[in-house]
């Protein structure tokens, strides 16, 4: 045998693939309790309907600010973006920790004039309850430059 450190590279590097296979790391996209928290999200945005999109967030989510600041943080990018057009997941990534799973999506927003948000937002699934949380959503002006 020529290369054998090749070889054990090669396994390790199959085996580890194989460890982050859809039991241990599963796609995010396809997990309808996730896309369907999100997407209840943008469509209430999109209406302008901003009691709808609150009650999609956990109340974890406001223990670092008010329902109604988040409400008019929400309000305020509406105002400067435009009414909200369209929404696309760029992105997902799933994790399994030992409280649960955790659920990393991308989102750009699409606003009149084609005025883009980049949405972050983080769900968990906790081990013993059949309901996902959303617990994060960081919201930017999307960059000059980048990538759809």
């Amino acid at each position: 045998m020529r290369h054998p450190a090749s070889i054990v590279l090669f396994t390790g590097l199959l085996f580890l693939l194989g460890a982050c296979g859809e039991r241990g790391n599963p796609n995010a996209d396809s997990n309808p309790a996730v896309t369907g928290k999100a997407e209840a999200i943008f469509k209430a945005l999109r209406a302008e309907d901003y009691d709808a999109a609150l009650a999609q967030y956990d109340e974890g989510f406001f223990k670092t600010q008010s329902p109604q600041a988040w409400r008019d943080k929400l309000q305020a990018l509406q105002a400067e973006r435009g009414p909200l057009r369209e929404w696309h997941l760029r992105r997902s990534q799933a994790d399994t920790r030992f409280s649960g799973k955790f659920f990393l999506y991308e989102y750009t927003t699409v606003h009149d004039g084609n005025k883009r948000l980049h949405h972050l937002m983080t769900f968990v699934w906790p081990v013993n309850e059949d309901e996902i949380h959303l617990l994060g959503h960081k919201i930017t002006p999307w960059q000059a430059g980048e990538e759809d």
